[in-house]
């Protein structure tokens, strides 16, 4: 999974805040969970309940995981 495929196969489910954390992070996908290793912009913009739980949605929509998140280091 990447961020391109997601955002292509739920639009409706991410709004332009969501769809820019997605964009910047990096995808892992471990253990039926896909993990969003994200920079310090996405960190700050995952404190909105909103962001996140419209990632998960989506996430949930498209393959079916779990999320979990990880800072960049």
């Amino acid at each position: 999974m990447d961020s391109d495929t997601l955002i292509a196969n739920a639009p409706e489910e991410l709004s332009l805040l969501s769809r820019l954390v997605v964009d910047r992070a990096t995808m892992r996908e471990t253990n039926e969970k896909l993990t969003l290793i994200i920079d310090e912009e996405g960190a700050r913009l995952l404190t909105m309940e909103r962001v996140r739980q419209e990632i998960e949605c989506a996430v949930k929509k498209v393959c079916g995981l779990e999320v979990a998140y990880e800072r960049a280091a």
